[in-house]
């Protein structure tokens, strides 16, 4: 790591500094949890990719300490996140046979 300190990653920046480039950007731990989820969902990638050892490196360089969640508890993100976009989906259907009904 030191290496791509020094000779690729010129300047670090802190976790504030990231912050100040873009504020809107803020780590919750449910935020990553959907997006771990929908990068599996959307690319077809397996649920234990968050075993991969340089994707934790990666994720303790972006923010320390995060505790990356288990691929059964991904399994289980995808799941709610069909249920709910489900209900959705179907309201969305139901309005667009009434509307046409009438």
């Amino acid at each position: 790591m030191d290496i791509c300190d020094a000779h690729f990653c010129g300047s670090q920046l802190t976790t504030s500094s990231k912050s100040a480039i873009n504020p809107s950007l803020q780590y919750s731990e449910a935020a990553h949890h959907v997006l771990i989820a929908l990068r599996c969902a959307k690319h077809h990638r397996p649920f234990n990719f968050v075993l991969d050892e340089e994707y934790q490196k990666e994720v303790e360089i972006l923010h320390p300490g995060t505790k990356i969640p288990l691929p059964i508890t991904i399994s289980h993100d995808i799941h709610a996140l069909y249920i709910e976009f489900s209900k959705h989906v179907k309201e969305y259907f139901l309005v667009g046979i009434e509307s046409h009904m009438n």
